[in-house]
């Protein structure tokens, strides 16, 4: 057994818990203080807060008031519609089902385009065309063109086949559809040709030739 008064073997950590059984002893005391004030612990600062507003004022009920009693109406039997009068029985409301819509919109549609068909009609000349590339038997049709290809590109392309009179665009300004190539006299014997680019790709899309139907002179 060792000396206890030696230092060294005395307990080092011997102040520390003291002191820390002290704090305790404390805390535990003013926890005590504080729930014999409140039960909530709260202080007098923070339970001023939480203090009810005064209750109100007492004011009597107010009189029963009594109302005027009930009245018949026969004296206002003579004002009513009788039958044959115009607001007895005023027509009811046409609902228009969708389907009824539908049916109309496409009657109107119908309508407009037969009289813009007559109207186009009346005005159309063909010997005064100005869209017209020439002999219509003579003239070949390309369509599903690209976007961005242009008539200097289609009539680069179809040269290689022999010469090209003509490439006119049918709708300018507008989205790219189809160009009408004018053929020359030559090229018109060699129709042949044209069915192998039928199936090719021009500027990356594919395109859709209609042939010759007669390249007679």
């Amino acid at each position: 057994m060792g000396d206890s008064g030696d230092p060294f073997m005395r307990n080092q950590n011997a102040a520390v818990q003291a002191r820390t059984k002290g704090q305790t002893r404390a805390n535990v005391l003013q926890l005590k203080l504080m729930g014999q004030s409140h039960p909530t612990g709260l202080t007098n600062n923070l339970l001023r807060l939480f203090e009810p507003r005064p209750p109100l004022e007492y004011k009597p009920p107010p009189e029963k008031r009594k109302c005027p009693p009930y009245t018949g109406m026969a004296l206002f039997v003579s004002n009513f519609a009788e039958p044959g009068d115009p607001e007895y029985a005023p027509p009811k409301p046409e609902v228009e089902l969708p389907s009824q819509k539908r049916e109309r919109i496409l009657k109107s549609r119908l309508e407009k385009g037969v009289e813009k068909a007559a109207e186009d009609f009346k005005k159309y000349d063909p010997n005064n065309d100005p869209n017209a590339t020439g002999d219509p038997y003579k003239t070949l049709f390309v369509s599903r063109l690209n976007y961005e290809s242009s008539e200097s590109k289609i009539k680069r392309e179809f040269e290689s086949y022999g010469p090209i009179k003509k490439v006119g665009n049918s709708l300018a300004g507008s989205v790219r559809i189809y160009v009408m190539a004018s053929l020359s006299q030559a090229l018109c014997s060699l129709s042949t040709k044209f069915v192998k680019v039928m199936n090719l790709q021009l500027f990356y899309k594919n395109k859709k030739v209609d042939l010759v139907l007669n390249c007679s002179s």
